[in-house]
């Protein structure tokens, strides 16, 4: 008698993948906005943008277009090109950014701060799972992290540096660190090590690597 072996996941058309890919951005840009109403930190990426919009009075979206547009050309640079997804991804993350801040209660106490952070946090993490499954592309300080690995740093050394360096120039440029830039610091991997593995499952993608490419966000 024939053993009954379920046939393996059907993988998800390119429409839908794309479509998944779309919301998942306009999502991180909702986590962001929600991590800096929270006024509780936000993620060492976000640190920079801050201090960046706080010192040149640009809107934080606006900071974040910027810092994507150097760390793609410092990867193009080290020889990792951009794809398109890479760039409507880094455009739709700023403008979602600046949309959500506009539209966005102010959050006045520190219980509705505290929630504030903690749907950010779950929010940024659910759109980064979506954008790595969906197997599109990845983000600009994700194309930086390749190509300094491509240079003989393991992968881990090069996602360091390049917080290291976000969080220092964020921090001395007055952006917002606090006790949810640590949370999400040392949530991330392990949340995402979870369920980037059922999403792209569900998917049926292949991603190499996936918790590595994403260890620390967008």
């Amino acid at each position: 008698m024939a053993l009954d072996v379920a046939a393996p996941p059907r993988a998800a058309s390119t429409p839908m993948r794309v479509a998944l890919f779309a919301i998942a951005v306009a999502l991180v840009g909702l986590g962001v906005a929600l991590m800096i109403e929270a006024d509780l930190g936000v993620s060492p990426n976000d640190v920079a943008n801050t201090g960046l919009a706080e010192t040149t009075g640009m809107t934080v979206g606006a900071a974040a277009w910027t810092l994507a547009g150097i760390c793609g050309a410092l990867a193009w640079l080290l020889g990792r090109r951009a794809t398109i997804a890479t760039a409507l991804a880094s455009v739709g993350v700023g403008a979602g950014i600046d949309v959500a801040l506009t539209a966005l209660p102010t959050a006045d106490h520190i219980v509705s701060r505290i929630a504030f952070a903690l749907l950010g946090l779950a929010v940024i993490w659910i759109a980064i799972t979506g954008i790595v499954a969906t197997n599109l592309g990845i983000g600009p300080i994700e194309l930086l992290m390749l190509a300094l690995t491509d240079r003989r740093l393991s992968i881990q050394v090069a996602r360091w540096t390049i917080e290291l360096v976000l969080l220092g120039a964020g921090f001395l440029l007055g952006g917002s660190v606090g006790i949810g830039t640590a949370a999400f610091a040392l949530g991330t991997g392990p949340v995402l090590a979870r369920t980037i593995p059922w999403a792209t499952a569900r998917l049926g993608t292949t991603v190499t690597r996936p918790t590595d490419v994403a260890a620390a966000g967008p």
